[in-house]
């Protein structure tokens, strides 16, 4: 979606490309503005109760989403970089709109259960995205068709959906709902920060913009301590 806001600052970024060496200064000065509570991120209220240690950085996708697969790549850089961070923990935290897509939660917990979220995450995703899906209208056909898909991706049947309804997948499933509900969570893909904190890339403008802001979020709160 463009908006208004994202015109300028396209205006404001081309003024800055051509800028002369006197003005290049007052660009970088007001492309570094001081975030700001209600447009560049979100203040959660009330806050999710988390312990204030780690630091938990939620990743909020849907493979229904397909801005959350492009923005893939950013956020996993990102995932990779928190690593580095003792005090900061990344999760990765599917959603689901509605009950009726709940089965999506489930496939990334049940991939995460059998170690095949490595070789099937993506592909899966990529699948659920950019194949003509006009059969899905009911979660039943949803459902046989990831059978089929897992199957074709060295997934036996019988053992795909033992996963899927084991008592494990369902409660994380269940975890998952909860957690994007208290966060108040309106749009993917987004970042949670702490319980405290939401930022996107349709908040900030950009997807590097996003990880930037949850940069500074982490940083303010590693501050506090």
């Amino acid at each position: 979606m463009i908006t208004r806001r994202h015109l300028l600052q396209g205006a404001a970024a081309a003024v800055c490309a051509a800028a002369t060496p006197a003005l290049t200064s007052l660009c970088a000065a007001q492309q570094k503005r001081a975030a700001v509570a209600g447009k560049d991120y979100i203040i959660v209220r009330p806050p999710v109760d988390y312990p204030e240690r780690p630091i938990l950085v939620h990743n909020f996708f849907a493979y229904t989403c397909p801005h959350c697969l492009t923005f893939e790549p950013v956020i996993d850089a990102f995932a990779e970089e928190l690593k580095s961070m003792s005090d900061v923990k990344f999760v990765a935290s599917p959603v689901a709109w509605n009950t009726d897509l709940d089965i999506f939660s489930s496939v990334y917990y049940s991939l995460e259960a059998m170690n095949r979220l490595g070789d099937i995450h993506l592909p899966f995703w990529n699948w659920v995205i950019r194949e003509d899906h006009a059969g899905w209208t009911s979660t039943e056909a949803i459902a046989r068709d990831i059978e089929a898909f897992m199957g074709r991706n060295g997934i036996k049947s019988d053992d795909w959906n033992k996963m899927l309804k084991s008592f494990s997948v369902v409660s994380k499933t269940r975890q998952a709902a909860r957690t994007w509900k208290h966060y108040g969570v309106d749009s993917t893909p987004s970042i949670g920060i702490a319980g405290r904190f939401i930022t996107a890339p349709h908040l900030v403008g950009t997807r590097e913009g996003a990880i930037d802001m949850a940069r500074e979020l982490i940083a303010r709160i590693r501050r506090e301590k």
